[in-house]
C-alpha cells in the first residue's frame, strides 16, 4: 500500500499518514533528540507496531514503505 505524508501546518515538523484513498494512517513528529522523528500509528492502521522512533525524515519514509509494502512519497503540494 502506498502511503503519502503531508505537511500540516506551517511550522514543519509535522506530518500527516495517508493512503491514497484518502484513509488516515497516522502521523510523524519531530522534536529535538537523539531519534527526533517519531511515528504515531492511528490505533487501526497496519502501521501499529513499526518502529517509531528515527533520527531522519528519511529513515522513517523507508520504514513505512517496508511495513506497507509499497511506496512512501512527500507530498510536496506544489500543484495549482
Amino acid at each position: 500500500m502506498d502511503v503519502i505524508v503531508n505537511p500540516v501546518g506551517s511550522s514543519g515538523n509535522e506530518w500527516s499518514l495517508d493512503d491514497r484513498l484518502g484513509r488516515h494512517l497516522g502521523s510523524i513528529n519531530q522534536s529535538a533528540g537523539f531519534a527526533p522523528f517519531e511515528i504515531e500509528p492511528d490505533p487501526k492502521s497496519a502501521l501499529l507496531g513499526v518502529q517509531r522512533a528515527h533520527r531522519s525524515l528519511d529513515e522513517v519514509m523507508s520504514t513505512i514503505a517496508a511495513r506497507m509494502g509499497g511506496t512512501c512519497e512527500l507530498n510536496s503540494q506544489d500543484w495549482d
